[in-house]
């Protein structure tokens, strides 16, 4: 199949308004498909089949044995890929998504990774030790605000920031995100601690040429760079585990779940594409919560 194809693919998604990594991970997943088509078939063809794709499903469960979850979303970009054919003239009839995902009723290895309590208070006692105004505000957004690491390397100072003393009602404190999954914008809430961290961080931020919020020795903070940052303190911290941007963000929303929020405000402040996956992620229970629950049992 063509390069020309799949090049044309992805101007037709940036169009669309899909970010450079959404649009890379489809590129990824339908060069992977194509390779194996080829390999499977013996020649090139610009055609894709149900019947490929029903296939390919078997060849990623049985041979590669991914996940699910991973399977599907493979599955997904091909299948939009096959569209894209479709409205080409190349293929005769869509897909149909419904009828090629493997179905499936419980990913048994599926449990989220959370910051514990305890490694939370060593982590941020190690980072406030080291009184770098930075890294605490990063600390402080990460856990604070649930955001993606590729929203908080993206928040500008004089844009996206809106810090008050709280003086009236509905005179919220908040951080706007602009460019969240799938292209879309949500303000977050900060609370007190979010807020002083930034306020500090503020006072002693490099006058640079560049807006963005978070700022190192060669310029702004790459998602790399925050990746580093927690990889640094997470050892001096001499953590178990090395927390991550996407572990505090899963500390974050199963925090509110626990503490009563309803999952709709969870969704908002998140920016999940929909409440059903803040059920299936945080409401539902994890190995620690179901081990709980049978040991109370009196028998």
């Amino acid at each position: 199949m063509e390069s020309r194809l799949v090049e044309k693919f992805k101007q037709e998604l940036l169009r669309e308004g899909k970010s450079p990594l959404t649009i890379e991970a489809y590129e990824t997943d339908v060069e992977q498909f194509q390779d194996w088509l080829q390999g499977t078939l013996g020649y090139e063809t610009e055609t894709i089949t149900e019947t490929d794709v029903r296939e390919y499903r078997q060849y990623l469960n049985l041979q590669k044995k991914l996940k699910p979850t991973s399977i599907n979303r493979k599955l997904k970009s091909v299948v939009l890929f096959q569209r894209f054919l479709v409205k080409e003239g190349i293929c005769k009839e869509e897909i149909q998504l419904q009828k090629v995902l493997l179905k499936y009723t419980v990913d048994l290895d599926r449990e989220i990774k959370v910051v514990e309590k305890h490694d939370m208070y060593r982590l941020k006692r190690t980072i406030e030790s080291e009184n770098n105004k930075r890294d605490i505000c990063i600390y402080y957004l990460l856990f604070g605000t649930g955001i993606r690491v590729s929203e908080l390397v993206s928040i500008e100072t004089t844009d996206d920031l809106y810090l008050t003393g709280r003086n009236g009602k509905n005179n919220y404190s908040y951080v706007l995100i602009r460019n969240g999954k799938g292209n879309k914008s949500r303000k977050v809430n900060l609370n007190a601690a979010a807020i002083n961290a930034i306020k500090e961080y503020l006072a002693v931020r490099p006058n640079t040429g560049s807006n963005k919020l978070l700022i190192g020795q060669r310029g702004p903070l790459t998602r790399l760079a925050i990746n580093k940052i927690l990889d640094k303190y997470s050892r001096k911290a001499q953590l178990e585990q090395k927390v991550n941007p996407h572990s505090a963000r899963h500390t974050f929303c199963t925090q509110l779940i626990k503490s009563g929020v309803d999952p709709k405000t969870v969704c908002l402040l998140s920016g999940h594409s929909s409440i059903d996956i803040v059920y299936r992620f945080y409401v539902s229970s994890n190995a620690e919560d179901k081990q709980r629950a049978v040991d109370s049992l009196q028998i």
